[in-house]
C-alpha cells in the first residue's frame, strides 16, 4: 500500500491456486485476497489505474458477495476481485500470486455551496455562452 494525499495505491495480485488460461473474448473473476470494510470506505472511489498484463484486456473491479465477517468490531469485509475480459486472439495465462494490476482508492471530496442571489461580473468574452473572446 503506498498513501499519498487522498488516495491510496495497492499492487493487486491474484489469489489463486492453479493457472488459469483466457481465451479470446472469454472472461474470468480473478479473486485478489484483499479485502476491503464497506463500512469505513463509503466515500470512496476504486480505479484501476494500470494494467500489469501486456495484452489487449479489459479489467473491471468487482466486490464479491461474499462476505467475512469480523468478530471484534462486527464489521463486513467484502473481497475485490478483477474481471479480466481477453481482446486478444492468443489465450492469456494467468498465473497464481501473478501481479496484474495497480489500483488506486481516491477520497471523494465534498463541495459546500453557498447561496447567493447576484451574479458576479465575467471577463469573458460576448461571443456566445462560455466564451473566452478569443
Amino acid at each position: 500500500m503506498h498513501k499519498k494525499n487522498n488516495q491510496y495505491s495497492y499492487v493487486l495480485e491474484t489469489n489463486i491456486e492453479k493457472s488459469i488460461y483466457i481465451n479470446f473474448l472469454g472472461r474470468k473473476l480473478i479473486p485478489t485476497g484483499l479485502y476491503v470494510d464497506f463500512y469505513k470506505l463509503k466515500r470512496k472511489n476504486f480505479f484501476i489505474k494500470r494494467k500489469l498484463i501486456r495484452t489487449v484486456t479489459i479489467f473491471f473491479i468487482h466486490f464479491s458477495e461474499k462476505k467475512k465477517i469480523s468478530v471484534k468490531d462486527e464489521s463486513i469485509y467484502k473481497e475485490i476481485q478483477i474481471v479480466i475480459i481477453n481482446l486478444s486472439l492468443k489465450p492469456i495465462l494467468i498465473k497464481p500470486y501473478q501481479k496484474i494490476a495497480i489500483m488506486e482508492i481516491y477520497q471523494e471530496n465534498e463541495i459546500k455551496w453557498k447561496k447567493c442571489s447576484i451574479l458576479n461580473q465575467s471577463i469573458r468574452g460576448e461571443n456566445s455562452f462560455g466564451s473566452t473572446g478569443i
